[in-house]
Parts: structure tokens; C-alpha cells; sequence
């Protein structure tokens, strides 16, 4: 055996170098052929042969070149702190769009958009970086604001910082990130702000300052409170907690101006206050903090009358700010969650367009999120009575009569842009005005589930009738993918409508019940044919076009009633909706009118077929006017 190797041994040291050398002079002599065979070409077939070269680096480079990359998470490099930090925690959420990001300062080239990281209960609102302080109640929306600012500010003295804001709509909590890169590690910074769902007169902010490194650091935490409110008063308080330590706190009361108007809200903020701005975290550890602010107000009242309230809001917040102080901080937290996953049990969704200036689900996502912040969730408020609740189910599970218009996805009013606090009032007024004008008063007024099932209904122009719900949209309409999850029509009775645009481009419709009491029915536009059981599997309705235009679908738990409807609609002529047009389609995929194909390979295109024109008119020059210029010069020369 050990023969056999160095033989092998041997054999290697006389033949490896002949072959290196042998592969070296192939290797030589492709290069030396592959110079030849370019060297060979005409210089018309260089040029384009240099022209598809760098069109296709272009291709490659420019999104790399100018921040094209689909990925809206951050341009800030891998592995750095913070961007680490979003992945970790918000990762699913930013893909489902529950989530939004916002860097400080904005990152425009990647999407990312101003929102106001705002959370709000229908009592009481505030957004990190707000200049306007508190918001609290004026009709429909939380649109007076209030000089008393409940969020700490939070800095690291000296030093450059990553710095980000997270809005999650799904919970209801905005967080503000901030991160210091160490050569020993990553000093982080962490702040929640929510305003409490059940008990809606808390608002809360948790603090957690993280220092691994192996040195101490300073941060300025910097608490406002009321600043600016003009004849307010601050008294200063005590209460015992939970786990028996004394916590100081301040109440602020006064009257607060009502714009445009002579009248005043009476208004008493009670928030815990930290006795020291600079606080220097050692090596190594942890700092937490739990901000409970309370607020109590009156309705618009005159000033006489409002003064005489201000003494009883100071009671009453004292006697909210001792109770919070009772409750653990994460069970406060965990209820304040839960009742927004039950808001959000219903909801809506739709296909990602590309075309410019055209509504997507982020948007519809955070203007949803921010009307539902204005509104009260009585059904879970912890002070409601069971005779209320009874009330308020009744509404929810019989919603008569409500929505009855076009679809609001068409409203461009109803989705304006927001920056600002007092934008998002505006934008919540119009919302509850068109809701409770077209039929949906009631269901607005029983709160945030009643508001969400009438926004709902409204997207899709999804009307109830006497004995049915009807689908009263126009097939053209219908060309991305739509999902309406958990509509409520009758007692525990919860419905999921779908449009699926195919790849014939053709819309199909499909419904199917989440839960039902009773036997539920439906049919198509015209009902001519017969109607269809639903149950818990997707029942296919093809989308068909009457004449005159009628709804595209009808739903209703009595079967004589939707049979009854096909001699009750009168139509013309029934058939399915044609396909929508390939154009259409592609402008909603793609972005532009082209089909599948990236905007870059059609300008190759042209590009190519310019040269060619060029080529086969420089051909055309050498062939026949260089010709006939050598012949004249030959006849002359005779």
C-alpha cells in the first residue's frame, strides 16, 4: 500500500507541472480565439454588441446605484443595532402591514412615509415629536388640543444616535427606538406610549434603557407635562402601588379653549413624574420606567360653569391614578392589547398595485387605524354595563339599513395624506360625516366595532337591505383582489366575501360564513339562477353584468326572499362581466402599460431598433451613394 503511494506520489510531481502548463497554453489560446473572433466583426456589429454589454449592466447596476431596492427597511448597514432590533421584533408585522417605520430623519428613497406615530382611545391622544401636546374629545374626533405633553422625551448627551419610530396598528402601541454603537457593544433605548383601550382615561409610556457595554452612560430624560396652558394649576400628590413603594405625582387642572367657539372644556391631567432629568445607567444594566397619565374633562361648557367642575376632575383623576397604580404594569398592557386584536378580527384587504398615485393597503391600513383611535370601544370599557353591552351587540349583529352609497375606496377626500395630529382630526371628521350620512348613524354611535363594520361595508358599497345584503359594486371596478374577513349580519353570524381576478383577467366572486346560526343563501346578479347554500367552504359566483345595472350579489338567511328576487331586480339581459383589459391589468402589476416585462428591456428595445435603422442605413449609404461617388469620379478622371 505505501508503494502504491509513492508511486502515485511520484507520478504527480512529473505530470502535475505538465499539466498546469498544458491548461495554461488552452486557457490562452480560448482568450487568443474569443480576441480574434471580436476583432473579426465589422465595427456597426461592435458597437451593438458594446450596446447590449452596458445595457445590461445598467440593468444590474441602477438599482444599486440610485436605491432602487424593493426592501423598505432601512439603507443602514447590516448589522447595525437598530435595523437589527426592527427585524427581530417587527419583522411578521411589517410584512402583513400592521406595522410602519419611520426613521429619524426620514428615509423618502425607500417609501417610508410621515405618519404621526399617534395612538389614541376616543378619550385622550398624544404621538411622539407632537408640538401640540395632548388631544382630547370635540364631536367626532379628538381634535383640542391641550398644552400638556404626557410622552418623555429620551437623549444620550453627545452623541450620534440611531433613531426610529414604530406605529403597530394591530396593538395599538407606537415605540421609539433609539441605538448607540459602541466599540463594546450597543447602548439601546426603548419607549412604548399607548393610550389604554378599557380603561380608556389612562395613557401609558414604558421606558427601558439597556446598557451592555463597560462603561456607564448618561440620559437626559426630559418630562414636559403642562407647558404653555394658560391658567392651568399644579398641585403635587402621593399613592401607595402595588408593590408598596410611595409614588409621587402631579395633577394639572384648568380650562382649555374651544376653537372657534366661546365655549371651554373643563380638563385635569394627573401624570407620575420622575425626580431627576439626568440619569447615568451603569455598566451592564437595565433601567425601566412605567408612566401612568390620567386624564378627566368635561363637554364644552361656558367658563362659570366649567370652573365649578375643576375640583371634582382633581378627585376623580386622583382616584383613577390610585386604582392604575394597583394593576400590574403587563396586565395593563395585555388588556389594552387584546381588545384591539378583537377590533381587528374584521377587517379588509386588497392586492398591491403599482400604478402611481393609486390607494394600497398601507394607507387604508393606518387611515383605519387612526379613525378607530378617535372613536370609543364601549363593549369593552371596563366601567360598561351589561344592559349597555346587551344594547350595543344588538346593534352590531343588526346592522339595518347601512351603507348606502358608492364605494369609498373612490373618495380621495377620505384618504388624504396625514402629517399631523390635527390632519388625522380632519380626516376622521370626514370619515364619521359620510358614514352617518349614508345610513350608518347608529352603528357609528355604538363605537369602535360599529365604526369598523360600517368603514367595511362602505369599501365595498355593501348594502342592507330589508331581508338581504347586497354587493352593489360595478363589475369594471373589480380588477384586483379584494377580501372583506368577518362581516357581522345577524345574531353570531360573521361573512367573508373574496374578488379573484384570474389569469383570463376575469373577476370571480366567492363568500363563504366564518360561524352562523341558521342556513344562510346566496345568488348573483339578476338571481336567476338558483341560490346556493353557504357554509364554512368558498362557494364560486361568477361576476356577471345586467342591464340595467343591478348588484353583483345578494346574501340573505330567508331562501323564499332570495328566490323571490329574480322576479323583484327586472333585468334586461344578464351575462358575465368581460375581461378587464390586458392594459389595465398590467398597469396595476407592473406599474406601466407593458406587460410583465421591466420598463428597462422595452427601452433596450427601441434602443436596439434605432441602431439597427442606423446600421441599415449606413449599408445603404456604402452601397449606393459611396457607389456612385467613385463612378462619377472615374468618368471625370476618363
Amino acid at each position: 500500500m505505501n508503494n502504491d503511494l509513492s508511486y502515485f506520489y511520484r507520478l504527480c510531481l512529473i505530470r502535475c507541472p505538465v499539466l498546469l502548463q498544458f491548461r495554461q497554453m488552452w486557457l490562452r489560446s480560448k482568450v487568443q480565439n474569443a480576441f480574434l473572433a471580436l476583432n473579426s466583426l465589422s465595427k456597426p456589429r461592435k458597437f451593438i454588441l458594446a450596446a447590449i454589454v452596458v445595457l445590461a449592466l445598467l440593468y444590474y447596476l441602477l438599482p444599486l446605484l440610485f436605491g432602487l431596492s424593493k426592501n423598505k427597511i432601512s439603507t443602514q448597514p447590516a448589522g447595525s443595532c437598530l435595523e437589527e432590533k426592527i427585524q427581530k421584533e417587527f419583522y411578521k408585522s411589517l410584512g402583513s402591514l400592521d406595522t410602519v417605520v419611520r426613521h429619524k430623519p426620514l428615509h423618502e428613497s425607500e417609501g417610508e412615509h410621515a405618519y404621526p406615530m399617534y395612538v389614541g382611545n376616543g378619550k385622550i391622544a398624544a404621538a411622539f415629536d407632537s408640538q401640540n401636546g395632548a388631544f382630547i374629545r370635540l364631536n367626532r374626533a379628538l381634535s383640542i388640543p391641550v398644552k400638556f405633553y404626557p410622552v418623555i422625551q429620551t437623549h444620550i448627551d453627545d452623541k450620534v444616535v440611531d433613531e426610529a419610530f414604530v406605529l403597530n396598528m394591530k396593538s395599538g402601541i407606537a415605540y421609539r427606538l433609539q441605538s448607540l454603537v459602541t466599540p463594546s457593544g450597543c447602548v439601546s433605548i426603548g419607549s412604548q406610549i399607548y393610550a389604554h383601550r378599557s380603561r380608556p382615561t389612562l395613557f401609558i409610556q414604558d421606558i427601558r434603557i439597556q446598557n451592555p457595554t463597560r462603561f456607564p452612560i448618561v440620559v437626559e430624560l426630559d418630562q414636559t407635562g403642562a407647558s404653555g396652558w394658560k391658567g392651568s394649576k399644579t398641585e403635587q400628590y402621593s399613592a401607595g402601588s402595588r408593590t408598596g413603594d410611595n409614588i409621587k405625582y402631579k395633577v394639572t387642572s384648568g380650562l382649555v379653549k374651544v376653537p372657534g367657539s366661546n365655549s371651554v372644556v373643563a380638563a385635569a391631567f394627573g401624570m407620575m413624574f420622575i425626580d431627576q432629568n439626568t440619569l447615568s445607567v451603569k455598566s451592564h444594566s437595565t433601567v425601566n420606567y412605567h408612566i401612568i397619565t390620567v386624564v378627566q374633562y368635561t363637554k364644552p361648557l361656558r367658563s362659570q360653569e366649567a370652573n365649578k367642575h375643576l375640583p371634582d376632575l382633581s378627585k376623580q383623576v386622583q382616584l383613577d391614578m390610585a386604582s392604575a397604580l394597583e394593576i400590574d404594569q403587563k396586565r395593563l398592557r395585555q388588556e389594552h392589547v387584546s381588545v384591539w386584536a378583537r377590533l381587528w378580527e374584521s377587517g379588509f384587504s386588497i392586492s398591491h398595485s403599482r400604478a402611481a398615485g393609486v390607494l394600497n393597503g398601507e394607507k387604508i391600513n393606518m387611515t383605519m387605524y387612526y379613525v378607530l383611535s378617535n372613536v370609543l370601544a364601549p363593549l369593552h370599557d371596563i366601567t360598561t354595563t351589561k344592559d349597555q353591552k346587551t344594547n350595543i351587540l344588538k346593534v352590531l349583529y343588526y346592522p339595518d339599513h347601512c351603507y348606502s352609497e358608492h364605494s369609498t375606496l373612490q373618495a380621495q377626500t377620505l384618504w388624504s395624506d396625514v402629517t399631523a395630529e390635527d390632519q388625522i382630526a380632519q380626516v376622521v371628521t370626514t370619515w364619521m360625516i359620510t358614514l352617518e350620512n349614508h345610513g350608518c348613524r347608529v352603528m357609528v354611535q355604538s363605537g369602535a366595532e360599529g365604526v369598523l363594520q360600517a368603514m367595511l361595508l362602505s369599501l365595498g358599497a355593501l348594502r342592507f337591505r330589508d331581508d338581504h345584503l347586497e354587493y352593489a359594486v360595478h363589475p369594471k371596478e373589480l380588477h384586483r383582489d379584494l377580501t372583506f374577513r368577518r362581516i357581522n349580519y345577524g345574531n353570531n353570524t360573521h361573512v367573508n366575501i373574496s374578488v379573484i381576478v384570474g389569469d383570463d383577467n376575469k373577476a370571480s366572486l366567492f363568500v363563504a360564513l366564518d360561524r352562523n346560526d341558521k342556513p344562510y343563501y346566496a345568488c348573483d346578479a339578476g338571481c336567476l339562477d338558483p341560490p346556493m347554500l353557504l357554509s364554512r367552504d368558498w362557494k364560486r359566483f361568477p361576476v356577471k353584468l345586467t342591464e340595467p345595472l343591478t348588484s353583483i350579489l345578494y346574501i340573505t338567511a330567508d331562501k323564499t326572499h332570495v328566490e323571490e328576487l329574480k322576479h323583484v331586480i327586472h333585468v334586461k339581459a344578464v351575462e358575465e362581466a368581460p375581461p378587464h383589459e390586458h392594459h389595465v391589468m398590467a398597469l396595476h402589476k407592473h406599474g406601466h402599460h407593458f406587460g410583465g416585462l421591466p420598463t428597462l428591456f422595452w427601452v433596450a428595445i427601441v434602443f436596439l431598433i434605432l441602431i439597427f435603422h442606423l446600421f441599415l442605413f449606413k449599408l445603404i449609404y456604402n452601397e449606393y451613394c459611396v457607389g456612385q461617388e467613385r463612378y462619377a469620379r472615374t468618368k471625370y478622371n476618363m
